[in-house]
């Protein structure tokens, strides 16, 4: 099994980002989703790290990275480039969640000079908004210091988890590691509803692109994912069958087998 080494880069604001790096190959780079840090993808990272070489980064305002008082998805786009910098020329993207959303706006502006784009369950409004007026309520919560309410408040509204399955989740290692780091979670679902749900301008994206999703997932999680393959062109897409928005922890190596999968369907594309 590969080691996990430690680093760190600087984003184009001088905010610090660390990352890690492990295995051999082609490198990719994970962008990982909202309320996480690059640790949720150890598990994944140990099958993935046989076939390529992974840089997973902390997203700004988590982990061992940074912040500053502005923030826009423009800043998450900047913190790929400095990644992409790091891990060489036509590194691959693999964004999770909000992660994906990060990705795919890097696509549109950057391009991906030969790699591959993998984008698992954006969550974008295309069933109205994610957040809307809700956002407030979650808002609130997060400004009081109830961040185990903010959690269960934001599954239940957001994610759309049905309530009866919050007691559950709270046994599991997720809670614990999610509960602080949900303050960052309020500028995302913002940026999330100021995308809107005209996704047309994802048409501009020229580089090879796989979209995944589980078919146990949350509904617009699933129709985002789907509806992207019909506007970003020659876009392909994998159905995780019975998985939900975290098969990268649920089934590492069954998500694995998706990604490499996608990334050598990509390969013999081109």
């Amino acid at each position: 099994m590969s080691e996990i080494e430690y680093d760190e880069t600087t984003s184009s604001d001088g905010t610090p980002i660390a990352y890690f790096r492990r295995g051999s190959g082609p490198a990719l780079v994970v962008t990982h989703g909202s309320i996480a840090t690059k640790e949720q993808w150890i598990p994944a990272s140990e099958h993935l790290a046989e076939h390529v070489t992974l840089y997973v980064y902390d997203r700004r305002g988590r982990g061992g990275t940074g912040d500053a008082a502005e923030y826009s998805l423009a800043h998450e786009v900047a913190d790929i480039a400095a990644m992409r910098e790091v891990a060489g020329p036509g590194a691959h993207l693999l964004g999770h969640s909000f992660g994906a959303l990060a990705t795919l706006a890097y696509a549109r502006e950057h391009g991906l000079g030969g790699g591959t784009l993998l984008a698992y369950e954006p969550p974008l409004a295309v069933q109205g908004p994610v957040a809307g007026e809700r956002l407030q309520g979650y808002r609130d919560l997060v400004d009081a210091g109830d961040l185990d309410a903010a959690l269960e408040y934001a599954l239940v509204n957001f994610v759309r988890v049905p309530a009866e399955a919050i007691p559950f989740i709270r046994e599991t290692p997720l809670w614990g590691a999610s509960v602080p780091l949900t303050p960052t979670w309020v500028r995302e679902l913002a940026e999330i509803d100021a995308l809107g749900s005209d996704l047309s301008g994802y048409a501009e994206i020229d580089a090879p692109t796989h979209l995944i999703a589980g078919t146990a997932t949350t509904a617009f999680l699933y129709q985002s994912a789907h509806d992207l393959v019909d506007v970003i062109p020659n876009a392909g897409i994998t159905d995780i069958e019975g998985a939900d928005h975290f098969a990268h922890l649920a089934d590492p190596e069954g998500f694995t087998r998706v990604v490499i999968g996608a990334l050598d369907r990509a390969s013999v594309a081109r």
